[in-house]
């Protein structure tokens, strides 16, 4: 797709085309290069998805902070359901772990 645009570019700028032609024929490739790369994006996506299930019951803790972050991602959104964070209280607060509680999947 990205051929077919350089393509129509490259007659235009030798002559081969008018602007007018150009300017008509551009729209329904670019839509579809559009249309591809989110298509392209929704497959990689769902693949890691379909991935990070098929490996969060066997895995170690090593073995998970072995894989790429982006498969730690994937599994841990996978896992969660929500997260809770507990209100700090007033006044000057400070960072404080324990506020966050994890609800993981049943």
């Amino acid at each position: 797709m990205i051929a077919d645009i350089s393509q129509l570019m490259e007659a235009e700028k030798s002559k081969q085309i008018t602007v007018s032609t150009l300017l008509q024929l551009l729209p329904a490739k670019e839509r579809l290069r559009d249309e591809l790369k989110l298509e392209r994006s929704r497959f990689s996506k769902e693949q890691k998805q379909r991935e990070a299930q098929g490996r969060t019951e066997d895995l170690t803790e090593d073995e998970f902070f072995d894989l790429p972050i982006e498969c730690q991602q994937e599994i841990s959104l996978h896992s969660l359901s929500a997260v809770i964070i507990h209100p700090a209280g007033r006044g000057n607060r400070i960072f404080n772990p324990d506020l966050i509680k994890p609800v993981w999947r049943e």
